[in-house]
């Protein structure tokens, strides 16, 4: 798979090489970890197929492996953070999860949590 180049230049004048384009958003999401006994709020601020930038509160503490709840879709991603520039994370999608129909145990504990988002 090839990486595609948007043609922007990112910090520092460098090119944005990014495999999938991204796409503005605002959006409310959830980082889940711990199997499932901490939970971040957080604001999805870009959005791509293979994955997100979000902000989360200051002072937070979030480890490298995470699942991210796309609060509007029922989708639930296995992700990395592979950077960390608080209050801003660079996630990166290592599997999707339809949480509506859950097959797996640890994704009943992400439908839980993306049920009770919805009714906020």
């Amino acid at each position: 798979m090839g990486i595609e180049v948007d043609g922007k230049a990112g910090e520092g004048g460098s090119m944005d090489l990014r495999r999938a384009k991204r796409h503005r958003a605002l959006l409310g999401g959830k980082l889940v970890y711990g199997d499932g006994a901490f939970t971040v709020d957080c604001i999805v601020r870009d959005l791509s197929l293979t994955g997100a930038r979000v902000s989360v509160p200051e002072g937070l503490g979030v480890p490298d492996l995470v699942y991210f709840l796309e609060l509007r879709s029922a989708t639930a991603y296995e992700a990395r953070v592979i950077w960390k520039r608080y209050p801003l994370l660079g996630l990166e999608f290592i599997e999707r999860y339809d949480i509506e129909h859950p097959t797996n145990p640890s994704m009943v504990t992400l439908k839980r949590l993306w049920t009770e988002g919805q009714q906020r």
